[in-house]
């Protein structure tokens, strides 16, 4: 496995932050990574030779991103958690705000585009697994201003 460099943490939070025009606070945070579902995944992918990363969030923070990104009640995210999944318009804004961090994955010179978008229970379970196992991660808990926080993890694939 080829490992793919990330810039640092703090550029995703002035990333994140500027998206959703409101402060997000990350922290490293070894070890916890998303892995019980529900969860939702983005799948960014390089062309030749193909390069992927796997972004894993619990739904609790893919709600939060989502509904923040929209002003959408925070209400919003504690039904998505009990539902256990995002419904369609937090779904499409989550998938907006992966394609933003697109942008942070290829901060290392490669361009990487989104190429899959997946919320509970949709996740396939083979790219779960291989984040799973993937031995370079960047493991983060994550909070937005005003919302739910949650963790999120940065896997090599």
């Amino acid at each position: 496995m080829l490992v793919v460099p990330l810039p640092p943490t703090a550029d995703l939070e002035k990333l994140l932050g500027g998206l959703l025009m409101r402060g997000v606070k990350l922290a490293k945070a070894p070890g916890t990574t998303p892995g019980e579902p529900p969860l939702a995944l983005a799948l960014f992918r390089t062309d030749a030779p193909v390069l992927e990363v796997a972004v894993v969030c619990d739904v609790s923070l893919a709600a939060s991103l989502a509904a923040a990104l929209s002003v959408i009640p925070p209400s919003a995210v504690k039904e998505c958690v009990a539902a256990g999944g995002l419904d369609e318009s937090l779904r499409e804004n989550f998938a907006e705000v992966m394609n933003v961090v697109a942008r942070f994955v290829s901060g290392a010179g490669r361009r990487f585009a989104l190429s899959k978008v997946a919320c509970a229970p949709d996740v396939a379970p083979e790219l779960l697994e291989a984040a799973r196992g993937s031995d370079e991660r960047r493991e983060l808990t994550a909070e937005v201003a005003g919302y739910a926080g949650g963790s999120i993890a940065f896997c090599t694939l």
